[in-house]
C-alpha cells in the first residue's frame, strides 16, 4: 500500500523526534549510573576519617565494586542480548539504585565493601543497553554522535556529583547523598519502561519499509567464536590498557585533591567538576570528529582509529600532574586526560557497532567494559600501595602512558567492506570463519 509524501514525511519526522528523545532519556541513565558511582569518592575523606579508612583499605572497598563490576559486564552484555535492551536497561538501573540506597547503612569497611560489590552486580548492563538501542535505532553513520552523547552522561553525572554530593552532605549528612540519588533511578525506570519500544513497534515503519520485522530466531555467536575474532581481541586489549586511567581519576582525584593539594570538601565542591566537565566535551567532540570523517569518505574503523590515535598522543602529558606546583595546572593536566578517556569510551564503543552484527554488541561490549575494568581492579590495587607511599608521581606517569599501548592495540582491528549483497565483513573475503558479519542499517541512511 502506497503512502502519500506529507504522510512519509510526517512518519519520518515523529521517529527522529522519538529516537532522540530515547537518547536523551538513556543519557539521564548515563548520569545517574555515574552519580550514584561518584558519591563514594566524593565521600571518601569523610568516611575516611569517620571510619579510620587506610589508602589501602580505600583501594579494597574500590576493588570490591570493580571485581564485581568487571564479572558482570561480559554477563550484563550477555544478559541484554538474550533479554532484549528495554528490560534489560530496566533490571539493571533498579538493581543499582536499590545498592546505592543501602550505602545509607554502612558502618565500616566491611559493609561499604560489599555493599560497593552488590552496585557493581547492576551498574554494567546499562551500556551494552544502551548501545543495542541505539544500534537499533541510528546508522552506522550516524552512531558516533548519539553514543557520544548518552556517554557523555557518565561524565555529567560526575561533573553533578561534587557539589551535589557536597551540598546533601553538608546540609543533612553523608547517608542522605546515597538514598537521594539511588531514588531518583527508580522514578527513571517507570518512565523507561512506558517509552521504549524497538523502531518496528512504533507506527509508520512497517509502512515505510524503514525498520525490519523482528525475527524469532536470533543469531548468536558462542564466546569462542567472539574471543578468537581479531577485532574483539584488538577492542578488548585497547580497553584493557585505557580503562584504567578513567577509573583512576574517578575513584581517585577527589582524594589526591584532599590529601596531596589540601582541598577541603567545598573546594572539591567547587572544583572537582571540572575535570569531567572536559570529559564531556572529550566525549562530544570525539564522536563528532568520527562521525565528520566517515562522511567525509573515510572507513569507520579508520575514522574511529584517527580520533583515537591523535588523542592518545597528547595522553602523556598527564604524567606531569603530580609535579607541577599549582592547583589550578593540576587540574587543568587531570582535565586533559578525563577529555581523553572519553573521547576513548565514544569511540571504541562506535567501533563494536561497526564490526560487530547488533545480535552481539551487547556481549562484545560487556567484553571490552570487563577487559578494562578488570584491568581497572589491578591498577586500583597498585594506586593504594603507592599512595600509602606518597607515590603519586609513578601513578600519574602510569597513567599517562596507557592510551599508548592502547592504541597499538587498536592496529589488529580490520576495516569493514560493502559487499554487492549488501553485507560488511570484516576483513573482507577468505579471512576466516571467526569473522563476523553483519546485515546492512535498518534506519534510513
Amino acid at each position: 500500500m502506497r503512502i502519500s509524501t506529507s504522510k512519509r514525511k510526517s512518519i519520518v519526522m515523529g521517529q527522529n523526534q522519538i529516537r532522540w528523545f530515547l537518547i536523551v532519556w538513556i543519557t539521564a541513565s548515563t548520569v545517574l549510573n555515574y552519580l550514584d558511582r561518584q558519591t563514594l569518592s566524593i565521600l571518601a575523606p569523610v568516611l575516611r576519617d569517620q571510619f579510620h579508612l587506610t589508602n589501602e583499605d580505600y583501594s579494597r572497598i574500590v576493588s570490591a565494586f570493580l571485581i564485581s563490576y568487571t564479572v558482570m559486564y561480559t554477563l550484563g552484555g550477555r544478559f541484554v542480548d538474550w533479554i532484549g535492551e528495554r528490560v534489560g536497561m530496566a533490571v539493571s538501573v533498579t538493581w543499582w539504585s536499590i545498592a546505592t540506597m543501602l550505602h545509607s547503612l554502612a558502618s565500616g569497611a566491611i559493609s561499604l565493601g560489599i555493599f560497593r560489590c552488590v552496585l557493581g552486580i547492576g551498574e554494567p548492563a546499562n551500556y551494552p543497553a544502551a548501545l543495542r538501542a541505539t544500534t537499533a535505532w541510528f546508522s552506522k553513520k550516524e552512531r558516533g554522535l548519539p553514543i557520544a552523547i548518552y556517554s557523555s552522561g557518565s561524565a555529567l553525572g560526575a561533573i553533578v556529583a561534587p557539589p551535589l554530593i557536597s551540598w546533601i552532605t553538608l546540609r543533612y549528612g553523608w547517608r542522605y547523598a546515597f538514598l537521594v540519588p539511588g531514588s531518583l533511578g527508580l522514578l527513571w525506570v517507570s518512565i523507561w519502561l512506558k517509552t521504549y519500544k524497538r523502531p518496528v513497534n512504533y507506527a509508520g515503519a512497517d509502512q515505510l519499509g524503514l525498520y525490519p520485522l523482528p525475527s524469532n530466531s536470533i543469531e548468536r555467536s558462542n564466546w569462542f567464536t567472539l574471543l578468537t575474532n581479531r577485532n574483539v581481541v584488538g577492542l578488548t586489549l585497547a580497553r584493557f590498557f585505557a580503562d584504567p586511567v578513567w577509573y583512576f581519576y574517578l575513584f581517585w582525584i577527589p582524594e589526591y585533591l584532599k590529601r596531596m593539594r589540601r582541598f577541603s570538601l567545598t573546594d572539591i565542591g567547587l572544583y572537582g567538576w571540572i575535570p569531567f566537565l572536559a570529559a564531556d566535551l572529550g566525549g562530544i567532540i570525539g564522536g563528532f570528529a568520527s562521525d565528520r570523517l566517515i562522511k567525509a569518505g573515510r572507513y569507520p574503523v579508520d575514522a574511529r582509529r584517527i580520533v583515537l590515535g591523535c588523542t592518545a598522543l597528547i595522553a602523556p602529558a598527564a604524567a606531569f600532574t603530580a609535579l607541577v606546583k599549582s592547583p589550578a595546572a593540576a587540574i587543568a593536566l587531570i582535565a586533559i586526560a578525563s577529555f581523553i578517556c572519553f573521547v576513548w569510551f565514544i569511540n571504541t564503543a562506535a567501533l563494536v557497532s561497526d564490526v560487530c552484527i547488533e545480535q552481539v554488541v551487547g556481549s562484545v561490549q560487556g567484553l571490552i567494559g570487563s577487559a578494562g575494568s578488570g584491568a581497572g581492579v589491578l591498577f586500583t590495587l597498585l594506586i593504594g600501595f603507592l599512595a600509602d607511599r606518597g607515590s603519586y608521581m609513578v601513578v600519574f606517569a602510569i597513567a599517562g602512558s596507557l592510551h599508548l599501548a592502547g592504541l597499538a592495540a587498536l592496529l589488529l582491528i580490520r576495516k569493514g567492506r560493502e559487499s554487492e549483497a549488501g553485507r560488511e565483513t570484516l576483513g573482507g573475503p577468505g579471512s576466516g570463519k571467526h569473522d563476523l558479519a553483519f546485515p546492512c542499517d535498518c534506519v534510513t541512511k
